[in-house]
């Protein structure tokens, strides 16, 4: 019987038995790895023969790539600044925006806006589209519709590229491309530009009133200087 047969509490302490016992294990350690590079091998090419499982892998995505894929796929959510939430500085989004808080800075969004009773901005504002119920300390430009509700109030220049119903206050110049209306709770200190002008009964207008666009009205002054 060989030695390293035996178990450990009955085996000689010997040095044959030692050397014995080490070319055993080394053995069994040379088999084991045999075995798991056989093992590994055959987990290789049935990866290969999948060609469903290896399109991922072939292809060598990156972390961030599958990030960017799924920021890509990933729809624009709208965004709400609560009551109570002070922005110390300007805020850009890119998706529909409602404000409710306060914002010391700009404003920019490309999309519609909504600015709530209690929202105060104390900057600019730019959007696609707007309606104010809160203050806005700075100017307000919009491509396309601007709603001014009774309870709120621009203390600056407003732009419209299309349309503007005014039912607040406003303390600044107001240009508008295409029909401005101002209904009865309406009170506008400044000078007014606009293609058409509706003014219900009860409106306030502290300025001159234009029908023809700044652009148009420049170009008129220079044709009467030639």
């Amino acid at each position: 019987m060989n030695v390293s047969d035996l178990p450990p509490d009955k085996a000689p302490d010997t040095y044959e038995a030692l050397e014995q016992a080490t070319k055993r294990h080394s053995l069994l350690d040379r088999v084991n790895t045999a075995f798991h590079d056989v093992l590994q091998n055959s987990r290789g090419s049935s990866r290969e023969a999948n060609p469903a499982q290896g399109t991922d892998n072939s292809a060598g995505a990156s972390v961030d790539d599958l990030a960017i894929r799924r920021a890509k796929s990933v729809k624009p959510r709208r965004l709400t600044l609560p009551e109570g939430v002070i922005v110390d500085g300007s805020l850009s989004s890119a998706s529909e925006t409602e404000i409710d808080g306060q914002v010391q800075g700009d404003v920019i969004v490309e999309g519609g806006l909504y600015l709530g009773a209690s929202a105060l901005i104390s900057g600019n504002v730019q959007a696609v589209k707007c309606r104010v119920e809160g203050v806005v300390e700075g100017k307000v430009e919009c491509n396309t519709d601007i709603e001014l509700g009774p309870h709120g109030r621009l203390n600056a220049d407003v732009l419209a590229g299309e349309r503007m119903i005014v039912a607040g206050q406003i303390h600044g110049n107001v240009q508008c491309g295409g029909l401005l209306h101002l209904a009865s709770t309406a009170k506008i200190t400044g000078d007014v530009f606009a293609k058409q002008i509706v003014i219900d009964d009860g409106a306030v207008l502290n300025g001159r009133c234009s029908m023809r666009r700044p652009a148009a009205k420049k170009q008129q002054k220079e044709r009467n200087k030639r």
